[in-house]
């Protein structure tokens, strides 16, 4: 027990609270209008546990109520009228639990109040619960702020007689004994609509619950909530433990706020010394501190009356809340929600979209399951919902109203749209939901029994047919077919249809259940457009209402094109040549499009050009670039192989020295066609240049008495170079001559057609070039342009010894790189 004393010599008038009331009093007819309103449902009067009173943990706890109510069988009521609460839990005797092995989904609707004026008009709110609570059935937490579910903050103020004063002291219950009345091993998802908030400029007051005396009446004590669980202190850190995005307290904006929390956890539970120092510390007096909870992924919202999607007002939230189990081998499972994520008539809205008295909110968190405190062999646990009342005359009921429950059904339906004509399925994850008017397209629903302990019996079938579609009766005046999974076929009469041809209800003659778990139910019709523009066509629901389930659907959206009249054609390609694999080389194709019946292009249309090269396909979509009859585009057929994710080597594709065949089609934004073309590419050899020469060079005999200076070549010698779009420059160089090791008194020279002498050594020696891009090939033959007195020749210094000289001569021919 924490103590805190509180010394006054003064004597001190206790005076009772004064609670001034407004005239706003209607919230028990808003109540009872949500109940007379509230959307189809289940009936969970078989599946739940009698109301039960609670067994009450924790001493001098005063929530020995349970004020929970079922009515018409399938609306639960948790609390009905001020400072009221309540409980209401899944029957585990016939297997209404969670098994925390499996995926397992609950869906309902939750009612919370239509006030804007004061959050205590819908406090204090409801919650999801799963627990493990030996109580079962009859486990309760606390009333107030605490949900129904969250433990007694117990404050106690103590005055004790000091002479002619009073002696006022203050205490806490420990973390331990707070947590010890909360409903115990449980997770909580709560739908908290009231900020208890020490620091609130709107903070209402404390609240008593019990006054008595001890100690012969020499001390007397009162009991008090602090009502300040959503306290916020940034300086306190999450428990050691807690999942991340834990905080303390909550932010509560607008009306409320969504969050888990782990009620029976002491750690959960933080006094903080906020209380004393706030705004309002003359309604906390003498309290200094008080307990503040810790919450996981909080998030504000408003829990109040909102709009749907369709902006029509509505006092019900939809809340979808899944459990994805454990891996094997691990504890660790994931607890989601969904919340706003649907209309009462079935229209699904994806997270983030809507105002913010409707926005669809979703969150996540890891949960380890020893939270639970299982049995050796125990995998599941108890669910249920717990709810409360503020202490508000005028405060609102919190209601709940089921869609699906784990006992009986768990399914899912879901819809698209098939384009008969163009072959294609529309989904919503569709990047091309585009029709043509006057096409023919199936609407296709698919209900999907995924578990459960029951069959899906009755299901009554209501289809809002989207805008612009008309139905298609078969020969037996039948406008839609359902085919089960059993093989049996059922025909929808054209009776089913309202008199305004915009929806459909039907009820299904067949149940669905583990050996019949699917019906595909498909309407055939026509969809039209004569506005001579494109037509957005919103998404329609779909609602399946069985007796164990309630699930929704609705079609994707989609754009009816206008019937486009024209044609568009495109002007012949000519042939192309190409240089294999030369540097830098490109296949520009220049398509010219022309649009008939005077039809525009506009600059922001775009034209996908598809080619075919030897059985491969590669496409590319430009704009028109144009606001004429006309458009025109450059494709370089290079880049765009070698973009293609088929990482496919452009010169396979064109090999050297082939003709290769290139088809190419245009198709606009409405799905015209062009004719295909066909060009040839001729694969043209890319560049040559080769010298070819004699393999020996012999020059005249010489003996020690001739005098001749130059020695002339003794036999013929050739030298050509062969060029094809290759410019170049041939060179020269030369060894020295040598016998073995004997060197020759002179060397090799090449003298050029001006008669000039070159010395040929190791250094290239220019000889000739040709500066001219030849196509065709050209062979020039440079030694047919020496006579005896030039090109290469043998100059002598003076006598050498006899004998035979060699020497290794290098002719290099090079291109000429600047004019490639």
């Amino acid at each position: 027990m924490m103590r805190k004393y509180v010394l006054f010599f003064i004597l001190t008038i206790l005076t009772g609270f004064i609670y001034i009331s407004n005239n706003y009093s209607v919230s028990f007819a808003d109540t009872d209008s949500a109940i007379a309103s509230a959307p189809e449902g289940i009936d969970i009067s078989k599946y739940f546990y009698p109301v039960t009173q609670p067994k009450t943990y924790g001493k001098n706890n005063p929530f020995t109520h349970n004020d929970a109510t079922i009515i018409n069988d399938h609306v639960l009521s948790l609390a009905n009228k001020e400072s009221t609460y309540g409980a209401l839990w899944g029957r585990d005797d016939i297997k209404n639990y969670i098994d925390l092995r499996y995926p397992q989904t609950i869906s309902a609707w939750l009612y919370f109040g239509s006030s804007e004026n004061s959050d205590t008009y819908n406090g204090q709110g409801m919650a999801l619960v799963l627990q493990n609570d030996r109580r079962k059935e009859a486990a309760l937490g606390a009333g107030g702020q605490g949900l129904g579910v969250d433990g007694y903050d117990r404050s106690i103020k103590t005055s004790s007689k000091f002479g002619l004063g009073f002696i006022t002291s203050t205490s806490f219950d420990s973390p331990s004994d707070v947590a010890s009345t909360a409903v115990q091993n449980s997770l909580a998802l709560e739908f908290d609509t009231q900020r208890n908030d020490a620091t609130d400029s709107n903070f209402s007051n404390i609240t008593m619950f019990k006054k008595y005396n001890s100690n012969f009446y020499i001390d007397t004590n009162w009991d008090y909530s602090l009502n300040s669980f959503d306290t916020q202190d940034a300086r306190v850190a999450a428990p050691t433990g807690f999942p991340s995005n834990t905080v303390l307290g909550a932010k509560t904006g607008g009306f409320g706020h969504i969050s888990f929390t782990f009620p029976s956890n002491p750690n959960s539970y933080f006094l903080t010394n906020i209380a004393g120092s706030s705004i309002n510390s003359d309604k906390f007096s003498p309290f200094t501190s008080s307990y503040s909870l810790f919450h996981t992924e909080n998030k504000t919202a408003y829990l109040v009356d909102g709009t749907d999607s369709q902006n029509r007002t509505t006092p019900w939230h939809h809340v979808t809340f899944q459990w994805t189990p454990p891996k094997a081998g691990n504890t660790i499972g994931k607890a989601t929600y969904y919340f706003n994520d649907k209309d009462r008539d079935g229209t699904l809205n994806p997270i983030g979209t809507g105002n913010e008295y409707n926005k669809s909110i979703s969150k996540s968190v890891e949960i380890n399951t020893d939270i639970f405190h299982l049995a050796d062999g125990q995998h599941t646990v108890m669910w249920g919902f717990t709810g409360s009342n503020s202490d508000n005359n005028d405060v609102y009921g919190k209601l709940v109203d089921f869609e699906s429950i784990p006992y009986l059904v768990t399914a899912h339906a879901t819809s698209s749209i098939f384009d008969q004509n163009l072959n294609k399925t529309i989904t919503d994850d569709s990047t091309d939901k585009t029709v043509l008017g006057g096409d023919k397209i199936s609407l296709n629903y698919q209900l999907n029994y995924d578990t459960g302990n029951a069959d899906w019996n009755d299901i009554k079938a209501h289809f809002n047919l989207p805008k612009h579609f008309k139905l298609t009766p078969d020969a037996q005046n039948n406008i839609g077919t359902i085919y089960y999974a059993n093989g049996m076929i059922e025909g929808i009469p054209a009776s089913s249809l309202a008199t305004d041809k915009t929806y459909v209800s039907y009820t299904l003659r067949s149940p669905l259940n583990s050996n019949n778990s699917t019906a595909k139910i498909t309407f055939n019709g026509t969809v039209n457009n004569t506005t001579g523009k494109d037509l957005e066509v919103t998404k329609q629901p779909a609602k399946f209402v069985g007796d164990t389930n309630i699930s929704s659907a609705e079609t994707p959206g989609f754009t009816i094109k206008y019937n486009p009249n024209w044609s568009m054609s495109m002007k012949p390609l000519t042939d192309k040549n190409l240089l294999y694999k030369q540097e830098n080389a490109t296949l520009d194709i220049n398509p010219q499009l022309t649009y008939s019946d005077k039809h525009d292009f506009y600059d922001s249309d775009n034209i996908k050009y598809t080619f075919e090269v030897s059985n491969h396909t590669f496409s590319k979509t430009l704009p028109s670039d144009s606001n004429s009859d006309t458009s025109s585009n450059t494709i370089d057929l290079r880049e765009l192989i070698d973009n293609d994710p088929s990482k496919i080597d452009f010169w396979s594709l064109f090999p050297n020295q082939t003709d290769v065949s290139v088809s190419v089609f245009a198709t606009d934004k409405d799905g015209i066609k062009t004719p295909t073309q066909t060009f040839t590419v001729h694969v043209l050899q890319n560049k040559i240049l080769q010298i070819r020469t004699s393999k020996n060079i012999e020059f005249s005999d010489t003996t020690i008495f001739n005098k001749n200076k130059i020695l002339h070549r003794k036999t013929n010698f050739i030298l050509e170079i062969t060029s094809f779009r290759e410019p170049w420059s041939l060179s020269v160089s030369a060894t020295p001559l040598e016998d073995g090791e004997t060197p020759f008194n002179g060397s090799l020279v090449f003298i050029d057609q001006q008669n000039s002498m070159h010395p040929l050594t190791d250094a290239p020696t220019f000889v000739t070039d040709d500066r001219t891009l030849h196509d065709p090939i050209k062979v020039d033959d440079i030694s047919q342009k020496w006579d005896n007195n030039s090109g290469i020749l043998l100059k002598q210094n003076g006598n050498s010894k006899a004998g035979k000289y060699h020497a290794t001569v290098t002719w290099t021919a090079s291109d000429i790189a600047e004019n490639i």
